[in-house]
């Protein structure tokens, strides 16, 4: 299974719909499946970008540096299908890597992304997890529907439910106050 930020899921998505028809795609890094990296780079193709994702060798190199510089692990490469369903076509194969992240826009209002694992010649669905950047569940790319309770205790869920009727009843809520945390600057991305 991957997890993916919400940030960066957003990131894909925005870069899929701004690229439309076009495909579009980037470079993915994290730490034990957990997308914490996304580097979106423009579509180098020189013939008909809305049939092929391409990227240069100097794109490569940018992308090893981003890895380095945020101490991520390569995870993959990430592409948009903008007329077809996010399953990995023949050319998508034949580029040898071990997992492909693919944006299906058949819909472009619902985009869907996939992750596939490919070993021995044969194809399997990965699943993803699109988590907020606290590491609560806010969509399940499955039902779109928000997940908090799979990964907030109890208190937390109390907590946010007592907040909630606060509101309701016209009372503005008490945040606790809690200790700083300390930010990890992996999770940051940038557009190329």
């Amino acid at each position: 299974m991957f997890i993916i930020t919400e940030r960066q899921y957003n990131l894909i998505m925005h870069q899929a719909q701004a690229c439309f028809p076009q495909e579009s795609g980037g470079f993915l890094g994290g730490r034990e499946n957990t997308i914490l990296g996304v580097l979106p780079i423009p579509n180098k193709n020189l013939y008909d970008r809305t049939e092929t994702f391409a990227f240069s060798e100097s794109d490569i190199e940018t992308a090893y540096q981003f890895l380095i510089k945020h101490r991520l692990e390569y995870l993959g490469v990430y592409h948009s299908h903008p007329r077809g369903i996010p399953f990995p076509s023949e050319q998508d194969l034949a580029h040898h890597q071990k997992y492909l992240f693919i944006v299906g826009l058949q819909d472009r209002y619902n985009p869907d992304l996939y992750a596939w694992k490919v070993e021995n010649g044969k194809i399997y669905q990965a699943d993803i997890k699109i988590v907020s950047d606290f590491g609560v569940t806010v969509i399940d790319i499955k039902t779109g529907k928000p997940k908090l309770s799979e990964w907030a205790d109890r208190g937390q869920m109390d907590r946010l439910a007592e907040m909630i009727d606060q509101m309701k009843a016209g009372q503005c809520p008490v945040y606790p106050k809690l200790d700083p945390t300390h930010w990890d600057a992996s999770s940051f991305s940038t557009l190329a």
